[in-house]
């Protein structure tokens, strides 16, 4: 069985109050060309792309992915936009993730996969973490060990998971995203996964390291990612490996 894919969510025509990029036009053009990317400049030889509003990709992509000897499984369905409507977008990429694992093929043939959100690249996916040896991966914020603070909530825009794991323990979690009231994916995965880890010990959880440096354009905010290789993300990097900084394990 192969090992890892990376699956790519997507959605053309948002149909949620909480994005600020909702033009069809450019979210088409900004996931193509992530998507194209990933084909010409990762070595993941097999990606899964699932669109929840009803759009499909050209067999162009297809092909391309074809020509660089790799696997591009194609998905599209209906979300229900009503609910996509009163709990938000976290709500709607819960079910791009639970449409996946029902219907993928290529997801059968995987043991796990990188989950990173349409328009996006991250050009050192390849540093993270060695994956054969945790159930998740994720970022979080960077909350050092002397603030009262918890680390309450997990990026959703790029993370690893081992797909039985994330069947049993995150898949439905999405069911208690609510935009409206703050409680957002990202919060409900981070609860999911303090909750599993108190009852499976053996369960392995990782904060992504090193941080990932991310390109593309957010649609919730509409502003350009701008993570870049420095002093501080060099110096963050580092304690990252320290107890200096709060860990989701």
């Amino acid at each position: 069985m192969n090992k890892t894919c990376l699956i790519i969510t997507s959605c053309i025509y948002p149909f949620s109050t909480f994005v600020e990029l909702n033009d069809p036009e450019e979210r088409e053009y900004l996931h193509a060309e992530a998507l194209k990317k990933w084909i010409n400049e990762s070595n993941f030889e097999s990606i899964i792309i699932c669109d929840n509003s009803n759009y499909i990709y050209s067999d162009e992509l297809v092909k391309l992915a074809l020509l660089k000897g790799k696997k591009l499984e194609v998905l599209s369905f209906k979300a229900d936009q009503i609910n996509g409507f009163l709990y938000g977008k976290g709500f709607g990429e819960g079910e791009i993730m639970k449409y996946i694992m029902q219907n993928s093929n290529l997801i059968k043939v995987h043991d796990g996969f990188f989950k990173v959100t349409g328009k996006l690249f991250v050009k050192n996916y390849s540093l993270i973490n060695n994956v054969r040896n945790f159930d998740f991966i994720f970022s979080s914020p960077l909350i050092f060990f002397n603030s009262k603070q918890a680390v309450d909530l997990v990026f959703t825009n790029f993370y690893y998971a081992k797909i039985e794991s994330f069947k049993q323990y995150l898949m439905d979690s999405y069911l208690n995203v609510r935009d409206n009231d703050g409680i957002y994916l990202e919060h409900v995965y981070a609860d999911a996964l303090k909750r599993c880890k108190k009852r499976n010990k053996k369960l392995r959880i990782s904060t992504m390291s090193p941080i990932p440096m991310i390109i593309g354009k957010s649609g919730s905010t509409g502003n350009f990612y701008s993570t870049t290789k420095n002093l501080k993300t060099s110096i963050l990097n580092i304690l990252l490996k320290t107890f200096f900084v709060k860990k989701l394990n």
